[in-house]
């Protein structure tokens, strides 16, 4: 998406060789001069440009750069923390463009705006569980990077949810592949079963949890334990108290 500049200058050089001027004729029998008729030397005599009668256009100013093209610009400089504000400016035009989100959100890690950019991860993290393609591959590197961000807060909830959440993906992206590893899917499953049931002890009231947690027991074949945690699920509240989460799946 980013925008190519390209700038050519064309100078071009007219050389030119001075004129002889030639001799002057002889001398020959005096022409006489004729006067054009008045009306004829009224006409000629009248010379209007054509430019005068034509209205003059003004030039229009040059189109003022896109954020993506300043952002750009501004990385090539190591500017990054403006080149955050840019990318920002862009995403809030264009906030479909997902890829585009999950760079904005590594970029604001790197300048120390941390909790913006974790609002950045978790609008990723949702869009994308919908899309396919680059986007849904992306995810186990946003998962873990909210696992990083929750570690340096001292988060022990958040930081077990999206460790359980990154590790049932790597089991997903194993879906489909003719060489599918069972026993890594198997290793992979048992992990994240462990840190979401942390994450639900710490926190039984969370959905997304019980939801995670529904998936990994579904995948395990225990279709008993992944109705049950749906139907928490059902009745769960945020945890300020605000009410149930009606919308089981993101």
């Amino acid at each position: 998406m980013a925008r190519r500049w390209a700038m050519v200058a064309v100078i071009g050089f007219a050389g030119c060789e001075s004129l002889k001027t030639s001799p002057a004729p002889a001398p020959t029998e005096p022409v006489p001069v004729v006067s054009a008729p008045p009306r004829v030397a009224a006409k000629q005599s009248v010379v209007v440009p054509a430019s005068a009668t034509e209205p003059r256009l003004e030039a229009e100013p040059d189109p003022a750069p896109d954020p993506l093209s300043l952002a750009a610009e501004c990385l090539v400089r190591g500017d990054h923390a403006n080149a955050a504000v840019h990318l920002e400016s862009h995403v809030r035009e264009h906030p479909d463009q997902l890829m585009f989100r999950a760079q904005l959100a590594d970029l604001l890690v790197r300048v120390g705006r941390e909790e913006t950019a974790k609002v950045h991860y978790e609008r990723f993290a949702i869009d994308a569980r919908r899309s396919t393609g680059v986007p849904r591959k992306h995810l186990v590197h946003v998962h873990t990077r909210l696992m990083e961000l929750a570690q340096r807060d001292g988060d022990r909830n958040t930081e077990v949810f999206h460790r359980g959440v990154g590790l049932l993906l790597l089991t997903e992206e194993q879906d489909g592949l003719p060489d599918r590893d069972e026993g890594f899917c198997e290793e992979m499953l048992c992990k994240a079963m462990k840190a979401l049931t942390e994450a639900k002890e710490l926190n039984p009231g969370d959905a997304r949890v019980r939801l995670r947690l529904a998936e990994v027991y579904d995948r395990m074949g225990n279709r008993r334990a992944a109705d049950a945690e749906r139907a928490v699920a059902r009745t769960a509240v945020l945890p300020s108290g605000s009410g149930p989460i009606l919308t089981l799946r993101e």
